[in-house]
């Protein structure tokens, strides 16, 4: 059997570590061409993308090189530490249950805990109580 570090590599291009499978995967759902602001000239322009056999090279020298330890940007420990929160979300809500909630509580202490990660990583402010949407929000409370 195959270690973790045989089996995953950083990929400085996305800021993230990657298994074979996965990388391949995000290849084939790659859009070749882009768009994005250009704060000088406040309009969008066209991005030069690697073409996927770039792509694909990429990925073939990560994978023949040994496994080499990467720092993540804080963004990407927060999106790692969200997919962990979601990837346990049965073992959060019966281990609320086990606490004496009910389904339907737990599944709400789940969303609530959810929504406070995201906030805390997002750097937003507390959402007034029983707020679930931004539809919810008096004109007044909203952000201008």
């Amino acid at each position: 059997m195959a270690t973790t570090e045989e089996e995953i590599r950083y990929w400085p291009r996305i800021g993230m570590y990657v298994n074979r499978k996965f990388a391949d995967e995000w290849i084939e759902r790659l859009g070749i061409t882009g768009r994005v602001l250009d704060d000088d000239i406040e309009e969008f322009v066209d991005v030069d993308s690697p073409t996927a056999e770039e792509l694909e090279g990429e990925i073939k020298e990560l994978f023949e090189n040994p496994f080499e330890e990467a720092e993540l940007s804080t963004e990407n420990e927060a999106i790692m530490e969200l997919i962990k929160f979601e990837s346990d979300k049965k073992a959060f809500i019966l281990s609320k249950k086990d606490e004496g909630m009910t389904l339907d509580e737990a599944k709400k202490a789940y969303e609530e805990t959810k929504g406070d990660l995201v906030r805390e990583h997002l750097d937003l402010p507390e959402t007034p109580e029983g707020v679930t949407h931004a539809s919810q929000l008096d004109e007044g409370d909203e952000e201008e």
